[in-house]
């Protein structure tokens, strides 16, 4: 399967991942995103996302203390404008989300990462998981990107009816 048939890399391109880093690496897929015209996006903790700013300085990085409330709705409500963007901070949507898991893959998601990844498969954005092993769930393909293997979710297409 093409990349161009499942992500549009040239858009805005979310990125997710856990704080403790992740085991599949980062800056070559971030480059393939920059290499095929595409914006990233990313919120502000440590682990994947710092990993994300080291291999594109140019990032949109959307901080938790933009938000207001307690740290924990802070950093909901930043994980929902990386991926469904943020009218008043003149965010659009993401085009796809990409997903770093910790050590053990998708299963081990974090919740930052798994609430992403909720939002996104919700608003039925294409999803790429890096690693192994496959997520949970029907119609996910593999697909390496930029040399990383992982696991996509191409969009589910509604019914002409």
């Amino acid at each position: 399967m093409a990349v161009s048939q499942v992500f549009p890399l040239s858009g805005v391109v979310a990125v997710a991942g856990s704080r403790h880093g992740s085991p599949w690496p980062v800056a070559p897929v971030v480059g393939l995103v920059l290499a095929s015209g595409g914006v990233v996006r990313v919120g502000d903790q440590r682990g994947v996302d710092a990993a994300v700013v080291r291999a594109c300085p140019g990032a949109q990085v959307v901080r938790a203390s933009q938000f207001p409330g307690p740290p924990k709705a802070r950093l909901a409500q930043r994980t929902r404008a990386v991926v469904l963007g943020h009218r008043a901070l003149g965010l659009p949507k993401a085009s796809c989300l990409l997903v770093f898991p910790p050590e053990g893959g998708a299963p081990a998601l974090g919740p930052g990462s798994s609430l992403a990844l909720r939002l996104a498969l919700e608003a039925r954005l294409p999803v790429w998981v890096a690693g192994e092993p496959r997520p949970q769930g029907p119609g996910w393909v593999p697909l390496a990107l930029a040399g990383v293997p992982g696991w996509a979710l191409p969009p589910v297409q509604g019914g002409l009816f």
